[in-house]
């Protein structure tokens, strides 16, 4: 995976009003994607999103691990204004570390493929 930054920290100035009315709004799912699997140690996720598709603002409480099973081009927005644009390959892994304040984010396939990713969520 290659993250670019378009977008710096406390930046809102380019981002669209109904972004910032869904921060304001301020009701994040814990929801990652579909749950494929789940016991008292992980819970398996899939995200899949065709162009132009996006997940909704959620908020993530534990660290993942990530498999994507398509090349891919995401952009993802944090609610603290941060944009970064996130190239994926098939059969790339990555690992997203929860950081405090920085754990709410949206993901939009801005590619012209659709996107498959399964997450492993390390449940606390």
């Amino acid at each position: 995976m290659i993250l670019t930054e378009l977008n710096q920290k406390g930046n809102f100035k380019s981002w669209p009003e109904s972004r910032l009315k869904e921060i304001k709004n301020g009701r994040f799912s814990e929801a990652v994607g579909e749950v494929l699997f789940e016991n008292s140690v992980i819970k398996l996720w899939e995200i899949l999103l065709k162009p132009s598709e996006r997940i909704p603002f959620r908020i993530h409480n534990n660290n993942y691990s990530c498999t994507s099973f398509s090349d891919g081009l995401l952009v993802s927005r944090n609610v603290n204004g941060e944009i970064v644009l996130l190239r994926i390959k098939k059969g790339g892994t990555f690992f997203w570390e929860n950081k405090a304040n920085e754990n709410i984010h949206d993901l939009e396939n801005v590619g012209e493929t659709s996107v498959r990713i399964t997450i492993i969520e390390e449940k606390l």
